[in-house]
């Protein structure tokens, strides 16, 4: 339980109402029970407010006061950052325990912080690295050479191959799998030849990664991931990768091969991106859009092959159209032929 003044004083807002009221939790405008504090993250939201059950709520400078009679409330100057903040003062504390479980495998070699967290059936390969605050969680393989940083969060069943680094206050969900083969072969006459792979991935700091989503290691050189990225679950980005700072890949993407990708960029659901393409800084590609070539920096796309979003759209328009099209396009040819006809006739 927290006082609903203690929250006005944490998130920097003006208390209106009972200072006092305990609040045991924060939940959705429709959601919220008695207790509870709720937000208003848009004024569209303000007609749901009277029936809402929750006992506080948080607001913005633009909402009238009768809106909120009979409710203790908090103003403040964006409600939906604040509410980011409100979420984090009722989420579990982290957990503080620290050491090495005599249940992990630690390979010979490897370096591992006092003030990091090993749990039982951990594996730690030789010549790794784990810093200072790194949770890695049981059945996870951290392989020969691999340097998790500082705060890093590795989540169950998560496999980090050989030789990839892993930057600070990284979190990796679970099932990820980071720095496996890339999908390289040649054919030889009779076979598909591996081609090795040698190379490595750097993943910056403050990434997020999703559960089941795949990276692989470079061909040659570096498959690598900017920092502040954030990656959904179920994404498969392929070999020699560059993808750019603070950029969003949306599940179900796929990266092919050796393709670029900017800072800033935003890529929708099952958007694929086919190889050796580069994507510029701040584009933004709709779901299921299929990236054929290279996308010119602040572009906003959309459709297979991809193209203008606008023009997109307009496509759409008309292929809405096309049946009542294709009925006035017969009923035009029988009407010529009708008239065809008739000069025969004559």
């Amino acid at each position: 339980m927290i006082s609903l003044g203690e929250i006005a004083e944490r998130l920097g807002g003006a208390l209106h109402g009972d200072g006092d009221l305990p609040v045991s939790g924060v939940s959705g405008i429709t959601e919220a029970e008695e207790g509870q504090i709720t937000f208003l993250a848009s004024p569209k939201l303000l007609k749901c407010l009277p029936l809402s059950r929750a006992s506080a709520v948080l607001v913005g400078k633009e909402v009238p006061e009768e809106a909120l009679r009979g409710k203790s409330y908090i103003v403040v100057e964006n409600p939906l950052w604040a509410s980011l903040k409100l979420i984090e003062l009722f989420c579990e504390p982290p957990d503080t325990a620290r050491g090495t479980s005599p249940l992990a495998v630690v390979s010979e070699g490897a370096e591992i912080s006092g003030r990091a967290l090993v749990s039982p059936y951990a594996f730690v390969g030789k010549k790794a690295v784990i810093e200072s605050d790194v949770v890695i969680y049981p059945f996870v393989y951290v392989g020969d050479s691999v340097r998790v940083g500082e705060g890093s969060i590795l989540y169950p069943n998560v496999t980090v191959y050989k030789g990839v680094s892993i930057g600070k206050r990284v979190i990796v969900h679970a099932g990820a799998v980071l720095g496996s083969d890339g999908f390289g072969y040649m054919w030889n006459g009779t076979a598909h030849a591996k081609i090795p792979q040698i190379g490595t991935l750097i993943i910056g700091d403050d990434v997020e990664i999703g559960a089941n989503t795949t990276i692989d290691r470079a061909s040659l050189n570096r498959t690598i991931i900017g920092e502040g990225t954030k990656i959904d679950n179920l994404v498969q980005i392929g070999h020699n990768v560059s993808i750019g700072k603070n950029s969003i890949i949306v599940s179900q993407v796929g990266v092919a091969g050796s393709s670029t990708i900017g800072r800033n960029v935003i890529l929708g659901g099952q958007t694929g991106v086919r190889d050796h393409v580069t994507v510029g800084d701040n584009v933004r590609a709709a779901g299921g859009t299929g990236i054929t070539k290279d996308v010119p920096a602040n572009s906003t796309i959309a459709g297979l092959p991809h193209m203008n979003h606008r023009e997109w759209l307009r496509l759409q328009t008309y292929l809405k159209k096309l049946p009542e099209l294709a009925e006035r396009l017969k009923r035009i040819e029988e009407q010529l032929n009708l008239e065809a006809g008739c000069d025969r006739d004559q």
